[in-house]
């Protein structure tokens, strides 16, 4: 199953109605480094690329394509747990 996420989703100055997708006090903790070391400590195939999430298409973001079996929602909450 291919998967996409924005590192729009994690970062903390953004607003649940602009893209958060996880609590603030883990995204206090975000970096695209740090997200990048979480996927590979579960084993997960991706790539990434510049882009621009659609609603904050003002502000670079980048994309990570997963190849994974993982829900995209069930990723988003591992995630946030290991930020915490």
């Amino acid at each position: 199953m291919r998967i996409t996420l924005y590192s729009e989703y994690f970062n903390e100055k953004n607003s649940k109605r602009l893209g958060r997708k996880i609590n603030q006090k883990a995204a206090k903790n975000f970096t695209n480094e740090r997200l990048e070391s979480i996927l590979r400590d579960l084993k997960i195939n991706f790539s990434t690329r510049k882009g621009a999430y659609p609603r904050t298409f003002y502000n670079d973001s980048v994309i990570y394509d997963i190849e994974s079996e993982i829900r995209k929602s069930s990723l988003i909450k591992i995630i946030e747990r290991r930020l915490s």
